[in-house]
Protein backbone atom coordinates (compact mmCIF):
# COMPACT_ATOMS: atom_id res chain seq x y z
CA UNK A 1 0.00 0.00 0.00
CA UNK A 2 1.09 3.51 -1.16
CA UNK A 3 1.90 6.54 1.00
CA UNK A 4 -1.31 8.21 -0.98
CA UNK A 5 -3.23 5.30 -0.60
CA UNK A 6 -2.54 5.58 2.97
CA UNK A 7 -3.92 8.99 2.93
CA UNK A 8 -6.34 8.63 0.91
CA UNK A 9 -7.90 6.41 3.12
CA UNK A 10 -7.24 8.61 5.89
CA UNK A 11 -8.50 11.65 4.59
CA UNK A 12 -12.19 9.56 3.73
CA UNK A 13 -12.59 8.35 7.48
CA UNK A 14 -12.04 11.81 8.57
CA UNK A 15 -14.42 13.14 6.11
CA UNK A 16 -17.14 10.45 7.16
CA UNK A 17 -16.65 11.22 10.44
CA UNK A 18 -17.18 14.85 9.38
CA UNK A 19 -20.68 13.51 8.29
CA UNK A 20 -22.21 11.73 10.82
CA UNK A 21 -21.10 14.46 13.56
CA UNK A 22 -22.95 16.91 11.21
CA UNK A 23 -26.07 15.10 11.26
CA UNK A 24 -26.15 15.41 15.15
CA UNK A 25 -24.63 18.95 16.02
CA UNK A 26 -26.53 22.08 17.12
CA UNK A 27 -28.21 23.88 13.63
CA UNK A 28 -29.35 26.72 15.96
CA UNK A 29 -28.11 29.89 14.40
CA UNK A 30 -27.04 32.78 16.17
CA UNK A 31 -29.68 35.73 17.21
CA UNK A 32 -29.00 37.57 19.40
CA UNK A 33 -31.56 37.09 22.76
CA UNK A 34 -33.72 39.47 25.51
CA UNK A 35 -32.65 38.49 29.25
CA UNK A 36 -35.67 39.76 31.05
CA UNK A 37 -35.53 40.80 35.19
CA UNK A 38 -37.77 42.54 36.64
CA UNK A 39 -36.52 45.76 36.40
CA UNK A 40 -34.66 45.99 32.67
CA UNK A 41 -33.80 44.30 29.77
CA UNK A 42 -30.65 42.91 28.43
CA UNK A 43 -29.88 42.15 24.68
CA UNK A 44 -27.58 39.84 25.07
CA UNK A 45 -24.22 40.48 22.94
CA UNK A 46 -21.08 37.64 21.86
CA UNK A 47 -20.20 35.12 24.14
CA UNK A 48 -23.11 35.88 26.76
CA UNK A 49 -25.90 33.85 28.33
CA UNK A 50 -29.04 34.56 30.85
CA UNK A 51 -28.90 32.92 33.94
CA UNK A 52 -32.33 33.01 36.10
CA UNK A 53 -32.03 31.99 40.06
CA UNK A 54 -35.19 31.77 41.98
CA UNK A 55 -35.16 31.97 45.83
CA UNK A 56 -38.06 28.94 46.42
CA UNK A 57 -38.12 29.52 49.95
CA UNK A 58 -41.00 31.71 50.92
CA UNK A 59 -41.32 31.24 54.74
CA UNK A 60 -38.07 32.29 55.47
CA UNK A 61 -36.51 35.84 55.55
CA UNK A 62 -33.02 34.85 54.99
CA UNK A 63 -31.19 35.90 51.47
CA UNK A 64 -29.45 33.94 49.63
CA UNK A 65 -26.34 34.85 47.28
CA UNK A 66 -24.97 33.97 44.37
CA UNK A 67 -21.09 34.22 43.79
CA UNK A 68 -18.70 33.32 40.61
CA UNK A 69 -15.89 33.17 38.85
CA UNK A 70 -14.36 31.72 35.72
CA UNK A 71 -13.08 28.18 36.09
CA UNK A 72 -9.86 30.05 33.92
CA UNK A 73 -9.06 32.05 36.90
CA UNK A 74 -6.46 29.78 38.86
CA UNK A 75 -7.52 29.75 42.85
CA UNK A 76 -9.21 33.03 42.48
CA UNK A 77 -11.77 34.55 45.06
CA UNK A 78 -15.34 34.54 43.80
CA UNK A 79 -16.98 37.60 42.92
CA UNK A 80 -20.94 38.88 43.98
CA UNK A 81 -23.18 38.33 41.22
CA UNK A 82 -26.73 38.77 43.22
CA UNK A 83 -28.62 38.79 46.64
CA UNK A 84 -31.66 37.17 45.96
CA UNK A 85 -34.48 37.74 48.97
CA UNK A 86 -37.06 35.21 49.28
CA UNK A 87 -39.58 34.54 47.04
CA UNK A 88 -37.88 36.61 44.34
CA UNK A 89 -35.78 36.38 41.11
CA UNK A 90 -32.53 37.34 40.54
CA UNK A 91 -31.18 37.67 36.59
CA UNK A 92 -27.64 37.98 35.67
CA UNK A 93 -25.51 37.96 32.14
CA UNK A 94 -22.91 35.35 32.34
CA UNK A 95 -19.79 35.03 30.19
CA UNK A 96 -19.91 31.43 28.14
CA UNK A 97 -16.17 31.63 26.57
CA UNK A 98 -15.05 29.21 29.75
CA UNK A 99 -16.97 27.32 31.99
CA UNK A 100 -18.09 29.04 35.42
CA UNK A 101 -17.64 28.09 39.32
CA UNK A 102 -21.14 29.11 41.26
CA UNK A 103 -21.34 29.03 44.92
CA UNK A 104 -24.80 29.41 46.52
CA UNK A 105 -24.28 31.58 50.21
CA UNK A 106 -26.59 32.38 53.05
CA UNK A 107 -25.22 34.11 55.86
CA UNK A 108 -22.02 32.88 54.84
CA UNK A 109 -22.64 29.52 55.15
CA UNK A 110 -22.08 27.49 51.60
CA UNK A 111 -25.90 25.89 50.13
CA UNK A 112 -24.00 24.15 46.89
CA UNK A 113 -21.39 24.15 44.54
CA UNK A 114 -21.53 23.70 41.16
CA UNK A 115 -19.74 24.83 37.59
CA UNK A 116 -21.32 25.08 34.47
CA UNK A 117 -20.64 25.99 30.77
CA UNK A 118 -23.12 27.89 29.29
CA UNK A 119 -24.16 28.15 25.73
CA UNK A 120 -23.90 31.87 23.79
CA UNK A 121 -27.73 33.33 23.75
CA UNK A 122 -28.77 30.78 26.11
CA UNK A 123 -31.58 31.22 28.48
CA UNK A 124 -30.88 28.81 31.94
CA UNK A 125 -32.25 28.61 35.33
CA UNK A 126 -31.99 26.80 38.80
CA UNK A 127 -33.83 26.84 41.75
CA UNK A 128 -32.17 27.57 45.00
CA UNK A 129 -33.25 27.52 49.13
CA UNK A 130 -31.50 27.84 52.18
CA UNK A 131 -31.15 24.25 52.09
CA UNK A 132 -30.82 23.05 48.39
CA UNK A 133 -30.39 23.71 44.88
CA UNK A 134 -31.75 22.32 41.95
CA UNK A 135 -29.53 21.47 38.92
CA UNK A 136 -29.49 23.64 35.68
CA UNK A 137 -32.05 24.00 33.83
CA UNK A 138 -32.48 25.32 30.12
CA UNK A 139 -35.03 27.20 28.97
CA UNK A 140 -33.83 28.19 25.21
CA UNK A 141 -31.26 26.61 23.53
CA UNK A 142 -28.15 28.61 23.02
CA UNK A 143 -26.67 29.34 19.34
CA UNK A 144 -23.80 26.98 18.09
CA UNK A 145 -21.11 29.44 17.54
CA UNK A 146 -19.51 27.88 15.64
CA UNK A 147 -21.54 27.29 12.23
CA UNK A 148 -19.57 30.43 10.97
CA UNK A 149 -16.40 28.36 10.84
CA UNK A 150 -18.60 25.63 9.41
CA UNK A 151 -20.49 27.80 6.49
CA UNK A 152 -16.52 29.89 5.62
CA UNK A 153 -15.02 26.29 5.42
CA UNK A 154 -18.23 25.37 2.74
CA UNK A 155 -17.68 28.91 0.79
CA UNK A 156 -13.95 27.99 0.96
CA UNK A 157 -14.63 24.42 -0.75
CA UNK A 158 -17.36 25.46 -3.29
CA UNK A 159 -14.85 28.30 -4.62
CA UNK A 160 -12.08 25.64 -5.00
CA UNK A 161 -14.63 23.03 -6.64
CA UNK A 162 -16.34 25.95 -9.18
CA UNK A 163 -12.49 27.12 -10.25
CA UNK A 164 -11.21 23.19 -10.46
CA UNK A 165 -14.74 22.68 -12.60
CA UNK A 166 -14.35 26.07 -14.76
CA UNK A 167 -10.58 24.75 -15.62
CA UNK A 168 -11.37 21.11 -16.34
CA UNK A 169 -14.49 22.75 -18.85
CA UNK A 170 -11.38 24.87 -20.80
CA UNK A 171 -9.73 21.97 -20.67
CA UNK A 172 -6.44 23.22 -18.55
CA UNK A 173 -5.03 21.55 -15.73
CA UNK A 174 -3.16 24.67 -14.63
CA UNK A 175 -5.79 27.24 -13.40
CA UNK A 176 -6.54 30.09 -15.37
CA UNK A 177 -3.20 32.56 -15.20
CA UNK A 178 -2.52 30.77 -11.75
CA UNK A 179 0.36 28.67 -12.82
CA UNK A 180 1.49 27.93 -9.46
CA UNK A 181 -1.73 26.48 -7.92
CA UNK A 182 -0.13 22.99 -9.44
CA UNK A 183 3.71 21.88 -8.29
CA UNK A 184 6.39 22.25 -11.04
CA UNK A 185 4.76 25.41 -13.23
CA UNK A 186 7.42 27.77 -12.20
CA UNK A 187 10.86 28.09 -11.07
CA UNK A 188 11.47 31.97 -10.50
CA UNK A 189 11.98 31.76 -6.77
CA UNK A 190 14.17 28.81 -7.19
CA UNK A 191 16.59 30.52 -8.05
CA UNK A 192 17.57 32.51 -5.23
CA UNK A 193 18.57 29.59 -3.36
CA UNK A 194 20.02 27.53 -6.63
CA UNK A 195 23.98 27.00 -6.59
CA UNK A 196 23.87 23.34 -8.55
CA UNK A 197 22.96 23.25 -12.49
CA UNK A 198 21.12 20.29 -11.85
CA UNK A 199 17.73 19.75 -12.48
CA UNK A 200 17.38 17.64 -9.32
CA UNK A 201 19.38 20.04 -6.82
CA UNK A 202 17.43 22.48 -8.44
CA UNK A 203 14.12 20.72 -8.26
CA UNK A 204 14.86 19.90 -4.46
CA UNK A 205 15.50 23.24 -3.51
CA UNK A 206 12.15 24.82 -5.45
CA UNK A 207 10.45 22.43 -2.73
CA UNK A 208 12.02 23.44 0.04
CA UNK A 209 11.11 26.87 -0.66
CA UNK A 210 7.42 26.28 -1.28
CA UNK A 211 7.33 24.04 1.99
CA UNK A 212 8.41 26.85 3.88
CA UNK A 213 6.49 29.28 1.91
CA UNK A 214 3.38 27.89 2.72
CA UNK A 215 3.88 27.52 6.32
CA UNK A 216 4.96 31.16 6.68
CA UNK A 217 1.97 32.10 4.29
CA UNK A 218 0.01 30.30 6.62
CA UNK A 219 1.20 31.47 9.91
CA UNK A 220 0.81 35.41 8.38
CA UNK A 221 -2.67 34.56 7.78
CA UNK A 222 -3.71 33.41 10.67
CA UNK A 223 -1.79 36.53 12.14
CA UNK A 224 -3.97 38.70 10.64
CA UNK A 225 -7.33 36.88 11.44
CA UNK A 226 -6.36 36.66 15.05
CA UNK A 227 -4.82 40.54 15.31
CA UNK A 228 -8.12 41.60 13.16
CA UNK A 229 -10.03 39.89 16.04
CA UNK A 230 -10.18 36.30 14.89
CA UNK A 231 -13.94 36.49 14.48
CA UNK A 232 -14.46 36.49 19.02
CA UNK A 233 -13.49 33.06 19.17
CA UNK A 234 -11.86 32.28 22.20
CA UNK A 235 -9.02 29.83 20.45
CA UNK A 236 -8.14 32.66 18.84
CA UNK A 237 -7.52 34.65 21.66
CA UNK A 238 -4.18 34.79 23.68
CA UNK A 239 -4.66 32.38 26.95
CA UNK A 240 -4.92 34.72 29.85
CA UNK A 241 -2.25 33.33 30.80
CA UNK A 242 -1.07 29.45 31.62
CA UNK A 243 -2.26 27.64 28.65
CA UNK A 244 -2.29 27.41 24.73
CA UNK A 245 -4.66 28.36 22.11
CA UNK A 246 -4.63 28.76 17.92
CA UNK A 247 -3.21 32.67 19.08
CA UNK A 248 -0.56 31.22 21.16
CA UNK A 249 1.14 28.93 18.64
CA UNK A 250 1.51 31.25 15.38
CA UNK A 251 4.28 33.83 16.72
CA UNK A 252 6.18 30.62 17.89
CA UNK A 253 5.58 29.41 14.41
CA UNK A 254 6.79 32.39 12.62
CA UNK A 255 9.92 32.42 14.95
CA UNK A 256 10.25 28.81 13.75
CA UNK A 257 10.34 29.42 10.17
CA UNK A 258 12.80 32.47 10.87
CA UNK A 259 14.68 29.96 12.19
CA UNK A 260 14.61 27.46 9.08
CA UNK A 261 15.08 30.30 6.58
CA UNK A 262 18.07 31.69 7.99
CA UNK A 263 20.10 28.26 7.98
CA UNK A 264 19.09 28.32 4.35
CA UNK A 265 19.69 31.13 3.47
CA UNK A 266 23.30 31.04 4.78
CA UNK A 267 23.55 27.56 3.33
CA UNK A 268 23.24 29.62 -0.13
CA UNK A 269 25.46 32.52 0.71
CA UNK A 270 28.36 30.51 1.50
CA UNK A 271 28.16 28.18 -1.44
CA UNK A 272 28.09 31.32 -3.16
CA UNK A 273 31.60 31.93 -1.69
CA UNK A 274 30.16 35.18 0.09
CA UNK A 275 33.11 36.14 2.67
CA UNK A 276 31.66 35.85 6.27
CA UNK A 277 32.14 39.37 6.79
CA UNK A 278 30.12 40.32 4.43
CA UNK A 279 27.63 38.00 5.92
CA UNK A 280 27.78 39.51 8.97
CA UNK A 281 27.11 43.02 7.81
CA UNK A 282 24.31 42.04 6.37
CA UNK A 283 22.98 39.85 9.17
CA UNK A 284 23.50 43.04 11.30
CA UNK A 285 21.82 45.69 8.69
CA UNK A 286 18.96 43.43 8.84
CA UNK A 287 18.62 42.95 12.75
CA UNK A 288 18.67 46.32 13.20
CA UNK A 289 16.25 47.44 10.33
CA UNK A 290 13.66 44.65 12.37
CA UNK A 291 14.14 46.03 15.81
CA UNK A 292 13.89 50.27 13.64
CA UNK A 293 10.12 48.74 12.37
CA UNK A 294 8.79 47.67 15.87
CA UNK A 295 9.97 51.06 17.47
CA UNK A 296 7.86 52.72 14.22
CA UNK A 297 5.18 50.59 14.90
CA UNK A 298 4.89 50.43 18.07
CA UNK A 299 4.60 54.15 17.72
CA UNK A 300 1.06 53.89 15.62
CA UNK A 301 -0.74 53.15 19.69
CA UNK A 302 1.40 55.64 21.39
CA UNK A 303 4.59 58.22 20.10
CA UNK A 304 4.42 59.38 23.85
CA UNK A 305 8.14 59.33 24.96
CA UNK A 306 7.79 58.81 28.16
CA UNK A 307 5.52 56.05 27.60
CA UNK A 308 6.43 54.71 24.70
CA UNK A 309 6.77 51.00 24.54
CA UNK A 310 10.36 49.31 23.63
CA UNK A 311 9.74 45.89 23.07
CA UNK A 312 7.47 44.09 20.73
CA UNK A 313 7.00 41.56 18.14
CA UNK A 314 9.49 42.39 15.48
CA UNK A 315 12.49 43.77 18.27
CA UNK A 316 11.96 40.08 19.67
CA UNK A 317 12.40 38.86 15.64
CA UNK A 318 15.25 41.16 15.77
CA UNK A 319 17.32 39.91 18.83
CA UNK A 320 16.16 36.36 17.66
CA UNK A 321 17.50 37.01 14.02
CA UNK A 322 20.64 38.09 15.61
CA UNK A 323 21.51 35.28 17.51
CA UNK A 324 20.50 32.57 16.12
CA UNK A 325 22.13 33.96 12.63
CA UNK A 326 25.19 34.72 14.05
CA UNK A 327 25.89 31.50 15.51
CA UNK A 328 24.88 29.71 12.57
CA UNK A 329 27.13 32.01 11.07
CA UNK A 330 30.29 30.78 13.22
CA UNK A 331 29.47 27.11 13.88
CA UNK A 332 28.33 26.44 9.98
CA UNK A 333 29.78 24.58 7.05
CA UNK A 334 27.68 23.68 3.92
CA UNK A 335 30.25 21.00 3.51
CA UNK A 336 29.02 19.06 6.81
CA UNK A 337 25.99 17.94 5.35
CA UNK A 338 27.42 15.70 2.85
CA UNK A 339 29.84 13.83 4.81
CA UNK A 340 29.91 10.76 5.57
CA UNK A 341 31.46 9.62 9.41
CA UNK A 342 30.56 7.45 12.22
CA UNK A 343 27.64 9.81 13.21
CA UNK A 344 26.60 10.55 9.70
CA UNK A 345 22.60 9.31 10.65
CA UNK A 346 22.88 12.50 13.28
CA UNK A 347 24.92 14.80 11.39
CA UNK A 348 22.73 17.76 11.38
CA UNK A 349 22.95 17.31 15.17
CA UNK A 350 26.92 16.57 15.55
CA UNK A 351 27.76 18.80 13.39
CA UNK A 352 26.06 21.45 15.23
CA UNK A 353 27.60 20.94 18.49
CA UNK A 354 28.52 24.68 19.08
CA UNK A 355 25.29 25.90 18.36
CA UNK A 356 23.50 23.73 21.02
CA UNK A 357 25.86 24.70 23.45
CA UNK A 358 25.57 28.38 22.96
CA UNK A 359 21.72 27.96 22.94
CA UNK A 360 21.66 25.70 25.81
CA UNK A 361 23.15 28.54 27.87
CA UNK A 362 20.78 30.47 26.76
CA UNK A 363 18.05 28.33 27.82
CA UNK A 364 19.59 28.01 31.14
CA UNK A 365 20.21 31.05 31.93
CA UNK A 366 16.39 31.71 31.44
CA UNK A 367 15.46 29.67 34.18
CA UNK A 368 18.07 30.17 36.54
CA UNK A 369 16.94 33.86 36.37
CA UNK A 370 13.33 32.77 36.25
CA UNK A 371 13.71 30.69 39.53
CA UNK A 372 16.94 32.24 41.45
CA UNK A 373 16.64 35.66 41.42
CA UNK A 374 15.00 37.66 43.79
CA UNK A 375 12.17 40.03 43.41
CA UNK A 376 10.96 42.21 46.30
CA UNK A 377 7.54 41.43 47.50
CA UNK A 378 7.34 38.00 45.75
CA UNK A 379 8.27 34.54 46.92
CA UNK A 380 11.22 32.83 44.91
CA UNK A 381 10.69 31.63 41.30
CA UNK A 382 6.99 32.88 41.17
CA UNK A 383 5.80 32.57 37.94
CA UNK A 384 2.13 33.16 38.13
CA UNK A 385 -0.01 36.07 37.00
CA UNK A 386 -0.67 37.88 40.25
CA UNK A 387 -3.52 39.84 40.74
CA UNK A 388 -6.91 37.47 41.76
CA UNK A 389 -4.06 34.69 41.46
CA UNK A 390 -3.90 32.58 44.29
CA UNK A 391 -6.96 34.89 46.47
CA UNK A 392 -4.71 37.88 45.75
CA UNK A 393 -1.81 36.90 47.60
CA UNK A 394 1.17 38.42 45.33
CA UNK A 395 -0.98 40.68 43.73
CA UNK A 396 2.00 42.95 42.69
CA UNK A 397 3.89 40.16 41.09
CA UNK A 398 2.69 39.23 38.02
CA UNK A 399 5.09 37.18 35.53
CA UNK A 400 7.88 37.48 38.77
CA UNK A 401 11.62 37.44 37.18
CA UNK A 402 10.52 38.44 33.73
CA UNK A 403 8.56 41.32 34.71
CA UNK A 404 11.14 42.53 36.70
CA UNK A 405 14.06 42.21 34.25
CA UNK A 406 12.25 44.31 31.64
CA UNK A 407 11.37 46.75 34.17
CA UNK A 408 15.23 47.06 35.31
CA UNK A 409 16.22 47.47 31.57
CA UNK A 410 13.27 49.39 30.04
CA UNK A 411 10.92 51.28 32.89
CA UNK A 412 7.79 50.34 33.94
CA UNK A 413 6.37 53.16 31.65
CA UNK A 414 8.16 51.45 28.60
CA UNK A 415 6.29 47.73 28.61
CA UNK A 416 3.32 46.49 27.63
CA UNK A 417 0.12 48.23 29.45
CA UNK A 418 -2.44 45.98 28.88
CA UNK A 419 -1.65 42.12 29.31
CA UNK A 420 -3.74 39.22 28.81
CA UNK A 421 -4.51 38.47 32.77
CA UNK A 422 -5.77 41.56 32.96
CA UNK A 423 -9.60 40.69 32.44
CA UNK A 424 -9.91 37.55 33.96
CA UNK A 425 -7.14 38.09 37.15
CA UNK A 426 -7.90 41.81 37.66
CA UNK A 427 -4.52 42.38 36.91
CA UNK A 428 -3.32 46.17 37.92
CA UNK A 429 0.29 45.95 36.94
CA UNK A 430 2.22 46.12 33.02
CA UNK A 431 3.29 43.21 31.97
CA UNK A 432 5.19 42.81 28.42
CA UNK A 433 4.49 39.37 26.76
CA UNK A 434 7.57 39.95 24.19
CA UNK A 435 9.82 41.09 27.08
CA UNK A 436 13.59 40.01 27.38
CA UNK A 437 13.67 36.85 29.37
CA UNK A 438 11.47 35.17 27.01
CA UNK A 439 13.83 36.56 24.50
CA UNK A 440 16.34 33.61 25.54
CA UNK A 441 13.85 30.33 24.83
CA UNK A 442 12.41 32.12 22.10
CA UNK A 443 16.19 31.54 21.01
CA UNK A 444 15.61 28.24 21.01
CA UNK A 445 11.84 27.90 19.17
CA UNK A 446 14.09 29.67 16.25
CA UNK A 447 17.27 27.16 16.30
CA UNK A 448 14.55 23.92 16.65
CA UNK A 449 13.45 25.17 13.15
CA UNK A 450 17.21 25.40 12.28
CA UNK A 451 17.29 21.83 12.64
CA UNK A 452 14.45 21.28 10.83
CA UNK A 453 16.22 23.26 7.26
CA UNK A 454 19.22 21.09 8.29
CA UNK A 455 17.48 17.90 7.71
CA UNK A 456 16.38 19.05 4.53
CA UNK A 457 20.04 19.90 3.80
CA UNK A 458 21.53 16.52 5.19
CA UNK A 459 18.69 14.12 4.26
CA UNK A 460 17.99 13.82 0.29
CA UNK A 461 15.67 10.93 0.50
CA UNK A 462 12.00 12.11 1.31
CA UNK A 463 11.50 9.45 4.21
CA UNK A 464 14.69 10.38 5.32
CA UNK A 465 13.64 13.75 6.46
CA UNK A 466 9.72 12.71 7.62
CA UNK A 467 10.99 10.15 10.05
CA UNK A 468 13.63 12.68 11.51
CA UNK A 469 10.76 16.06 11.71
CA UNK A 470 8.17 13.42 13.25
CA UNK A 471 10.93 12.11 15.87
CA UNK A 472 11.85 15.78 16.61
CA UNK A 473 8.03 16.95 16.91
CA UNK A 474 7.87 13.69 19.40
CA UNK A 475 10.57 14.58 21.51
CA UNK A 476 9.58 18.62 21.86
CA UNK A 477 6.55 17.12 22.50
CA UNK A 478 7.12 14.67 25.16
CA UNK A 479 9.64 16.94 26.64
CA UNK A 480 7.73 20.08 26.94
CA UNK A 481 3.92 17.98 27.95
CA UNK A 482 6.56 16.35 30.87
CA UNK A 483 7.39 19.86 32.09
CA UNK A 484 4.09 21.01 32.55
CA UNK A 485 2.75 17.23 33.89
CA UNK A 486 0.52 17.58 30.29
CA UNK A 487 -2.02 20.36 32.33
CA UNK A 488 -2.53 23.59 31.77
CA UNK A 489 -1.52 24.74 35.20
CA UNK A 490 1.03 21.88 36.64
CA UNK A 491 4.33 20.73 36.66
CA UNK A 492 7.60 22.11 37.66
CA UNK A 493 7.53 25.31 34.29
CA UNK A 494 3.74 25.56 33.26
CA UNK A 495 2.99 26.43 29.65
CA UNK A 496 2.96 29.59 29.21
CA UNK A 497 2.99 31.98 26.24
CA UNK A 498 3.75 35.58 28.23
CA UNK A 499 6.74 33.83 29.74
CA UNK A 500 7.85 32.09 26.16
CA UNK A 501 8.37 29.18 29.17
CA UNK A 502 10.48 25.80 27.76
CA UNK A 503 7.85 23.84 28.09
CA UNK A 504 5.92 26.49 25.81
CA UNK A 505 8.96 26.80 23.17
CA UNK A 506 9.24 22.91 22.96
CA UNK A 507 5.41 22.11 22.36
CA UNK A 508 5.02 24.73 19.86
CA UNK A 509 8.24 23.55 18.53
CA UNK A 510 6.80 20.11 18.38
CA UNK A 511 3.24 21.32 16.66
CA UNK A 512 5.52 23.41 14.08
CA UNK A 513 7.74 20.12 13.00
CA UNK A 514 4.23 18.05 12.67
CA UNK A 515 2.81 20.80 10.45
CA UNK A 516 5.73 21.10 8.08
CA UNK A 517 5.98 17.42 7.42
CA UNK A 518 2.11 17.37 6.49
CA UNK A 519 2.83 19.95 4.26
CA UNK A 520 5.80 18.52 2.75
CA UNK A 521 3.88 15.58 2.39
CA UNK A 522 1.12 17.11 0.72
CA UNK A 523 3.13 19.28 -1.22
CA UNK A 524 6.70 17.68 -2.24
CA UNK A 525 6.18 14.14 -1.94
CA UNK A 526 2.09 13.56 -2.85
CA UNK A 527 2.34 16.46 -5.13
CA UNK A 528 -1.81 17.13 -3.72
CA UNK A 529 -1.04 20.89 -3.55
CA UNK A 530 1.42 23.66 -4.67
CA UNK A 531 0.50 25.41 -1.03
CA UNK A 532 -1.44 28.41 -3.17
CA UNK A 533 -2.84 30.85 -2.24
CA UNK A 534 -0.88 30.65 1.29
CA UNK A 535 2.32 30.51 -0.77
CA UNK A 536 2.28 33.93 -2.52
CA UNK A 537 1.33 35.18 1.48
CA UNK A 538 4.44 33.74 2.75
CA UNK A 539 6.80 35.17 -0.22
CA UNK A 540 5.52 38.84 1.10
CA UNK A 541 4.96 38.07 4.56
CA UNK A 542 6.75 41.19 5.75
CA UNK A 543 4.42 43.67 3.23
CA UNK A 544 1.62 41.69 4.93
CA UNK A 545 2.77 41.93 8.83
CA UNK A 546 3.25 45.50 8.04
CA UNK A 547 0.71 46.62 5.92
CA UNK A 548 -1.91 44.70 8.28
CA UNK A 549 -1.36 47.14 11.28
CA UNK A 550 -1.40 50.53 9.14
CA UNK A 551 -4.62 49.61 7.42
CA UNK A 552 -6.26 47.64 10.28
CA UNK A 553 -9.03 50.69 11.20
CA UNK A 554 -9.66 51.39 7.23
CA UNK A 555 -12.10 49.82 4.58
CA UNK A 556 -12.37 46.94 3.76
CA UNK A 557 -10.34 45.65 6.28
CA UNK A 558 -12.36 46.49 9.03
CA UNK A 559 -15.89 48.27 9.82
CA UNK A 560 -18.36 48.62 12.39
CA UNK A 561 -20.06 44.50 12.79
CA UNK A 562 -24.14 44.60 11.61
CA UNK A 563 -24.08 42.23 15.32
CA UNK A 564 -22.54 41.42 18.16
CA UNK A 565 -21.92 37.78 16.82
CA UNK A 566 -19.17 35.68 15.62
CA UNK A 567 -20.87 35.52 12.46
CA UNK A 568 -20.55 39.16 11.77
CA UNK A 569 -17.21 39.37 13.46
CA UNK A 570 -15.51 36.03 11.45
CA UNK A 571 -16.58 37.66 7.91
CA UNK A 572 -15.26 40.76 8.68
CA UNK A 573 -12.08 39.18 9.19
CA UNK A 574 -12.12 36.52 7.10
CA UNK A 575 -12.99 39.55 4.35
CA UNK A 576 -9.62 41.42 5.30
CA UNK A 577 -7.54 37.91 5.30
CA UNK A 578 -8.79 37.42 1.57
CA UNK A 579 -7.90 40.57 0.41
CA UNK A 580 -4.23 40.58 2.20
CA UNK A 581 -3.90 37.26 0.23
CA UNK A 582 -5.30 38.83 -2.74
CA UNK A 583 -2.97 41.82 -2.27
CA UNK A 584 -0.08 39.12 -1.93
CA UNK A 585 -0.80 37.36 -5.52
CA UNK A 586 -0.98 40.45 -7.03
CA UNK A 587 2.68 41.04 -6.05
CA UNK A 588 3.55 37.58 -6.68
CA UNK A 589 2.47 38.03 -10.40
CA UNK A 590 3.94 41.18 -10.79
CA UNK A 591 7.02 39.58 -8.99
CA UNK A 592 6.94 42.46 -6.37
CA UNK A 593 8.78 40.86 -3.16
CA UNK A 594 9.81 42.68 -0.14
CA UNK A 595 12.79 41.66 1.78
CA UNK A 596 14.86 43.00 3.78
Amino acid sequence: MTLKSYFTVIIMAVALNAVVDLTTMNWTPEIPEWCNSTKKQYLLKMDQACFTLHHINKHTKQDIELWGQSSKCQECPMWKFALIRPASTAVVVVNTTYPTLFQVKQNELTVCNFSYQFGEFGQYSMNASHEECSGVELNNHPANIYLPLLWASVAIFLVLVIWGLKCVMQDRYIPCHLSNWLPGSSTAEASLLITDSSAQQANQIRYRIRCLDTFRGLTIILMIIVNYGGGGYWFFEHSPWNGITVADVIFPCFVWILGASCVLSLNSQLRRALSKQRIFFSIVRRSVAMLVIGLVLNSLNNNNVKTFRIPGVFQRLSFVYLIVALIELIGFDPEDNHRYAWFAPIRDIVCSWRQWIIVNVLVTTQLLITFLLPVPGCPLGYTGAGGLEKNGLYKNCTGGAARYVDISLFGNDHIYQRPTPRAIYDTTLAFDPEGMLGGLTCVLTAYLGAEAAKVLLAFPANKQRIIRWLLWSLLTGLTGGLLCDFRINDGPIPINKNLWSLSFALVTSSIAFCVLTILYVFIDVLSWWSGAPFRYAGMNALLLYIGHVFARPLLPFSWQPLASTHTAHLSMNLTAAAVWILIAFVLYRKRLFFTL
